[in-house]
């Protein structure tokens, strides 16, 4: 599975339920599949750039790509569609504004932080950050895009495109969101890097 999708999946799985009840959210489709469902999708990737880069005296490559990312909806009724739209365009949007629930110390099913093993903080405090749904303190925040390398800047919504299916047996509703980013990959060449080199004088 690509990075991409991985993240992506990560960031809806448990975020899309309808009638109360969780949907599928992965990499795969199949006319087989229950529908509703979303799936996710790297449907372009190119190539932009490499660098020979330090991180903590270790020497990486570090690779620059720019890539397209669809997330699928696959409904039956437009009660669904509308819903899962709704839905993902809430989470793009909590994304986008660094909300405590899309931080990779966050667990979702106990609500407790990595970091702290307590509750997290956004929960609890009575701060201005976590009043806006953020994470009061910044030492225990890791963000959706530094998990994923995914510089925040690159990233936006392209579009959102209805392609419903009437081919098959039954007709599915289906809707596109087209996701544009850059994001890194990293290659550990190892090794470790001096500045500068001492002589012990007792050896010359």
């Amino acid at each position: 599975m690509h990075i991409l999708e991985r993240a992506f999946i990560s960031l809806l799985y448990n975020h899309l339920p309808i009638d109360n009840k969780k949907i599928y959210t992965g990499s795969r489709y199949i006319p087989q599949d229950i529908t509703p469902c979303v799936t996710v999708q790297v449907a372009d990737e190119s190539f932009v750039r490499k660098q020979y880069v330090e991180i903590d005296n270790i020497q990486y490559i570090r690779r620059l790509y720019d890539a397209t990312v669809w997330l699928n909806i696959w409904c039956n009724t437009e009660e669904e569609r509308t819903s899962l739209i709704d839905a993902i365009k809430l989470r793009l949007n909590q994304l986008e504004a660094n909300h405590y629930s899309t931080c990779s110390n966050f667990d979702f099913a106990s609500q407790v932080c990595s970091k702290t093993d307590n509750v997290c903080e956004a929960l609890t405090s009575q701060n201005g950050r976590a009043n806006k749904g953020q994470c009061p303190n910044l030492l225990n925040y890791t963000s959706f895009f530094e998990t994923y390398k995914i510089p925040q800047r690159t990233f936006h919504v392209n579009s959102m495109l209805d392609l419903d299916e009437f081919d098959s047996s039954e007709t599915i509703l289906r809707t596109i969101f087209r996701l544009e980013m850059s994001y890194y990959s990293f290659y550990n060449i190892g090794g470790r890097l001096f500045n500068s080199i001492n002589f012990n004088e007792e050896l010359l």
